[in-house]
């Protein structure tokens, strides 16, 4: 394995892009013309977001924190006077997503949701000369997704490796700090009651949380 990377997916998002998932209450939801420095002419959907916290963030990005829980974000919609193509990102994901929930977007106004961009297939296309299909994908669009709770498989994985091999003391401080972790409290209060290593199906070796040996 290289210490440098040699693919275009290992690079860095930077920034914003970087944010993966994200829990919050939205506050509106508009359709606007492109910023007037955008290279764009396509109408874009705005969010806006409050009390807005980072649970994930893609490999290799640095987690951060929103500037007063605040976060905004744009999705491209169509040229205007037109309608979104049933391919685009904006259907394929958010739309979809919440039509998934019986829902439209505008409905979540007003409520906390669970925001994630997962890797959606939006077409295929032919090439011409091979006339092979090739799919191709989004993951830089959000979809709306069920909010976590602490008993699900995948949060309790996720614990898991946050407190491996720490001491409790160490795996408060990190359920504490943890904006993930912090969405579950019933870990922290696991944590405190010494009831934690049940909770995740762990052990406690040399008073460290230890993965159960098969």
């Amino acid at each position: 394995m290289t210490s440098f990377i040699e693919t275009p997916g290992e690079a860095s998002r930077g920034g914003f892009k970087g944010i993966k998932k994200i829990k919050g209450t939205i506050v509106s939801i508009d359709l606007v013309d492109a910023p007037a420095e955008w290279e764009e002419a396509a109408q874009q959907i705005k969010v806006e977001m409050e009390d807005v916290v980072i649970l994930e963030m893609f490999p290799g990005e640095e987690p951060f924190e929103l500037k007063d829980g605040k976060y905004s974000f744009f999705m491209k919609y169509a040229e205007k006077g037109q309608t979104p193509r049933n391919n685009s990102s904006y259907i394929k994901c958010w739309a979809q997503s919440a039509y998934n929930m019986n829902k439209k977007p505008t409905d979540f106004i007003g409520k906390q949701v669970t925001l994630e961009k997962i890797k959606t297939l939006l077409f295929q296309k032919t090439d011409k000369i091979t006339k092979a299909k090739e799919d191709v994908y989004t993951e830089n669009c959000f979809s709306f997704v069920k909010s976590e709770t602490f008993d699900s498989d995948e949060a309790k994985e996720y614990i898991r490796k946050l407190v491996k091999g720490l001491a409790k003391k160490a795996a408060l401080h990190a359920l504490i700090l943890d904006p993930r972790a912090g969405q579950m409290p019933e870990f922290k209060e696991a944590c405190q009651k010494d009831t934690l290593a049940e909770l995740l199906g762990m052990d406690i070796v040399d008073e460290k949380f230890v993965l159960k040996e098969s």
